[in-house]
């Protein structure tokens, strides 16, 4: 009886115990949970957000646009667009003011600025430089904010030994050389010579992920438009795939055989880059595992540019610019001598240093959904271009033809047309983006904004 008595005290404790500890309480884990639950964001709630902010940006632009039409159809040319199955024939309307007014440069950078990406609203451009720094600027009022991110100063040699010189390309692990972002303009993505692609929220300004993997500094950036996946390139001569929706890696792309300074994507599964030594760009098929090898007329591609998911656009270290399409594995066009090695001669020109480094086609871009193209070196001048379907005599071969120029003092490092087609965003710096081969002390580190007009409306 005595021990039946202590075992029915000993589990009256217990149950007590259980009941009464604070720490336990079911109410309390109920409430908690509940709270965390209304906090946190689901991916469907997160995904229904920026559906809204990105239909509420486009309808703000659609009103600001005169004789814009509904916004049903500015979303599906915009749809059409960016597949490539709607272009817009603008060149032949375009003319570069010849007033100064037309033009401001924005001193924002102390070093040469090696990469700008404009917003698709045309209302916010992003610019990274050879300080490491990384500007917002607004288009309309020329208002700055700086982004800031952490450089870790470790030693990221990625192996080898320490008393190897490094390479002539490579600059400082602070700098940075690529930039781009995304289509709904929520995350904009850094990289440079910490070998790392940083990610930041534009909202708040914030760097909120840093992802390594690369061997050798990050030298291109690019979103497939519509969505949040990213290619990354790099001097190691890979390309990395990463979703930001997991914010994790996905694949990396092996082929080629120099190092990747150009790279390019449109709204399809496919990538595009260029080899600064092995004389090939490639056209890369993600879901099908496989690539498609371009080889040029000269060893050195610098830049690329998609035209449309089939045709896109390079320029090389001779001054040319080639258009290329996926039904020939050479040009199918080259524009000679585009950039010269001294253009002191030209009437147009803002002048340059003399030397071959000058006539580097450092940058091309397209203005998206149409046939307006343009193209910069160090020689003073930016090319604009058109791409017009050939007469009979030419067998219907597309061509580029010259349609003006506007003069830039300095190494065009980047560039971007507005989605409107309403003026033109260029990178400048007194040195190329991708070395020290070259110094012009006359021309000025920073952004310039050129307006465009057109003879009648578009």
């Amino acid at each position: 009886m005595v021990r039946g008595a202590k075992r029915q005290k000993k589990d009256d404790f217990f149950e007590e115990d259980d009941f009464e500890q604070p720490g336990f309480d079911d109410s309390d884990g109920q409430t908690s949970s509940e709270d965390e639950e209304e906090q946190v964001e689901t991916a469907e709630e997160k995904r229904l957000r920026l559906a809204k902010s990105y239909l509420d940006r486009i309808q703000q632009v659609n009103d600001e646009e005169e004789g814009a039409g509904d916004l049903t159809d500015r979303l599906r040319s915009d749809a059409l667009i960016s597949m490539g199955h709607l272009k817009r024939i603008i060149a032949d309307k375009i003319t570069v003011p010849s007033d100064t007014s037309s033009q401001r440069h924005h001193r924002c950078h102390k070093l040469a600025v090696t990469a700008v990406a404009l917003t698709s609203d045309d209302k916010t451009v992003y610019s990274v430089s050879k300080d490491g720094s990384i500007v917002e600027l607004d288009v309309e009022t020329g208002k700055r904010h700086r982004l800031v991110r952490e450089v870790s100063y470790a030693n990221s040699s990625g192996g080898g030994a320490p008393w190897l010189a490094p390479a002539a390309t490579r600059g400082s692990r602070t700098s940075l050389l690529a930039a781009t972002v995304s289509t709904d303009g929520s995350y904009l993505a850094v990289g440079g010579g910490d070998k790392k692609v940083h990610i930041f929220d534009t909202r708040s300004r914030t760097c909120i992920k840093s992802f390594g993997g690369h061997k050798d500094e990050v030298s291109a950036l690019a979103f497939r438009q519509g969505t949040h996946q990213l290619f990354s390139a790099s001097l190691d001569r890979a390309v990395n795939i990463w979703s930001l929706e997991d914010m994790a890696y996905v694949d990396t792309l092996f082929g080629h055989q120099s190092p990747i300074v150009g790279l390019d994507a449109l709204a399809g599964d496919r990538a595009l880059t260029c080899g600064s030594g092995d004389r090939t760009c490639r056209l890369w098929k993600i879901p099908e595992e496989s690539q498609l090898v371009f080889r040029a007329n000269h060893v050195n591609l610098e830049s690329c540019a998609f035209i449309t998911p089939g045709e896109w656009i390079t320029g090389d270290g001779q001054g040319s610019v080639q258009l290329w399409n996926t039904a020939k594995k050479k040009p199918t066009f080259t524009a000679r001598n585009a950039h010269v090695a001294d253009s002191t001669d030209l009437d147009d020109s803002a002048g340059s240093v003399s030397g071959d480094v000058c006539r580097w086609v450092g940058s091309v871009t397209v203005c998206p959904g149409s046939d307006l193209l343009a193209s910069g070196a160090g020689d003073g001048l930016v090319r604009l271009w058109k791409v017009s379907d050939g007469g009979r005599g030419d067998g219907g071969r597309r061509a580029l033809e010259d349609v003006g120029a506007i003069p830039v003092r300095g190494f065009v490092n980047s560039m971007a047309i507005a989605r409107s087609a309403k003026f033109l965003v260029a990178g400048i710096g007194q040195e190329p983006r991708m070395g020290r081969w070259l110094r012009d002390p006359v021309a000025r580190n920073g952004v310039v904004i050129k307006r465009l007009s057109f003879s009648d409306e578009m």
